[in-house]
């Protein structure tokens, strides 16, 4: 069984490696206060990830795991408004959940080439699952055939996502009102739908 007291170690320094990268950046968090941290010492950090690259990677995957594109379609109905609706919300409160790890990645990524790499491969599984619900869509007949399904999954993405990501980086944690979402929501199914009277 994988949940052993290594497992648990080798977690506790990744939970612990994602909130120091959030707080100080990948750059300035050393290998030593994260051991610290998690209630181990550097030696087991690096038995464990060989690297303070490989750990970000491990950290980038557990993240990754935990997230809305990975969670969203144990909450779906079948009932396409209704979805979006619930998709919304759910990418809204894990991009404010995990705002720490995703602003390191907006500050950090350009200059952090291995940051870059490993979150350019998880953002691309991650959309993958959301593209797949998008064309599961597609093939029943619910939304338009003439969409390209990867615009669609950006477009998703940054339609609920980027509110959070603004008000955060502007200082403000302000969620979006019920109307507000509601009025994006709309706006998204109306310009997606096959049949537009539906």
């Amino acid at each position: 069984m994988t949940d052993s007291p290594i497992g648990d170690t080798r977690q506790r320094i990744i939970e612990a490696s994602l909130s120091l990268f959030g707080q100080v950046g990948y750059t300035r968090a050393s290998t030593r206060t994260i051991a610290e941290q998690a209630g181990v010492n550097e030696v087991t950090l690096f038995r464990h990830f060989g690297s303070k690259k490989n750990l970000l990677i491990a950290c980038v995957h557990s993240f990754n795991q935990i997230g809305f594109s990975k969670n969203f379609q144990d909450h779906l109905t079948g009932n396409y408004p209704a979805d979006i609706l619930t998709m919304a919300r759910l990418q809204i409160e894990d991009t404010q959940a995990r705002y720490e790890i995703l602003r390191l990645v907006l500050c950090e990524a350009q200059t952090v080439p291995e940051l870059r790499e490993a979150i350019l491969t998880g953002a691309g599984e991650n959309r993958s699952h959301v593209s797949a619900y998008f064309q599961h869509q597609l093939d029943a007949g619910v939304i338009r055939a003439d969409l390209d399904l990867e615009a669609l999954t950006y477009a998703f993405d940054s339609l609920f996502s980027s509110y959070i990501l603004f008000s955060r980086l502007l200082g403000s944690a302000e969620q979006p009102s019920d109307v507000h979402l509601r009025t994006l929501v709309s706006l998204f199914v109306q310009g997606t739908l096959a049949n537009q009277g539906a």
